[in-house]
C-alpha cells in the first residue's frame, strides 16, 4: 500500500549514482550512514532507493553548499 506519498521509481545503485552524480562508493557511504534511505526486497542481492529520496538528498546538500556548511 502506498501511504499517499509518490516516491517515484525504484532505483538500483547504478541508476541512483546517475541521479546523484556520484560514484558507487559514495552512494554506499550515503546508504551506510543513513543519509539516504534504502530498502532490500526479498533475497535479491542489492539495495534499492527511491528516486524521490535521491532528489531530496540533492536538495538538502545543495542548500548546505549554498549556506557554506560542509555536510555530506
Amino acid at each position: 500500500m502506498n501511504s499517499g506519498k509518490d516516491l517515484g521509481r525504484k532505483l538500483n545503485w547504478r541508476q541512483a549514482c546517475d541521479v546523484l552524480g556520484c560514484s558507487r562508493s559514495f552512494f554506499y557511504n550515503l546508504v551506510n550512514t543513513g543519509l539516504l534511505p534504502s530498502r532490500r526486497y526479498g533475497r535479491v542481492k542489492g539495495i534499492w532507493v527511491y528516486e524521490r529520496d535521491c532528489l531530496e538528498h540533492l536538495a538538502r546538500t545543495s542548500s548546505c553548499v549554498e549556506s557554506g556548511q560542509n555536510h555530506v
